[in-house]
């Protein structure tokens, strides 16, 4: 290789960037057009405790930042928020998509429409069919609201039953549908109840 075609930047043993038609590498182009210098800033130093500066929201903890696999840096929650809501006004038809508009169960054997999902919800008033309780697991760190009840349906007619929890929706399934099982169950509480 000839000393013509290196990086002209002391240190620098990569080959020059050619398209460009340049005497610097491609890194210390991109880096030069970024920070107006071949080498790179120092970064700044985080106070304790702060994982993020967010120009618009200041200096934010863990609990107030969103990371994910396709981050490769944390992002400011509140700033997520605002730019979902105004995806959501400039693209109010989106959740027309048939796979939006329905709630699937069973890894999507059985589908309920969103209407039908909010009357049933509504009819239970919000809360589980067999404990009264609102969901009580977390879906997500953006919005950090409850999980949707789920779909309770039974495994020989496919009919939906209700709306469940997380809880009783396992524990239901625990016990495979077996109303004996659980009257055994019931039995067994009634006899070791103090």
């Amino acid at each position: 290789m000839n000393k013509s075609d290196i990086c002209i930047v002391n240190g620098c043993d990569r080959v020059r960037d050619k398209k460009q038609n340049r005497k610097i590498c491609q890194m210390h182009r991109v880096r030069f057009g970024r920070h107006k210098s071949y080498d790179l800033p120092e970064k700044q130093k985080l106070p304790e405790g702060v994982v993020k500066i967010c120009k618009i929201h200041g200096e934010l903890t863990e609990s107030e930042v969103y990371t994910s696999k396709s981050y490769v840096w944390p992002q400011c929650l509140a700033c997520k928020k605002i730019s979902n809501d105004k995806f959501k006004d400039k693209n109010p038809d989106r959740d027309t998509n048939i796979l939006k508009s329905n709630f699937y169960a069973n890894n999507g054997a059985f589908k309920l429409n969103k209407l039908e999902y909010a009357k049933l919800l509504d009819e239970q008033n919000n809360v589980c069919a067999i404990c009264k309780k609102p969901e009580y697991i977390i879906n997500g760190k953006i919005n950090r609201i409850p999980k949707r009840l789920s779909i309770d349906h039974c495994h020989k007619s496919g009919k939906i039953r209700g709306l469940l929890c997380h809880r009783c929706n396992v524990s239901l399934g625990s016990f495979n549908d077996s109303i004996e099982t659980l009257q055994s169950a019931i039995d067994y509480l009634k006899k070791h109840t103090s």
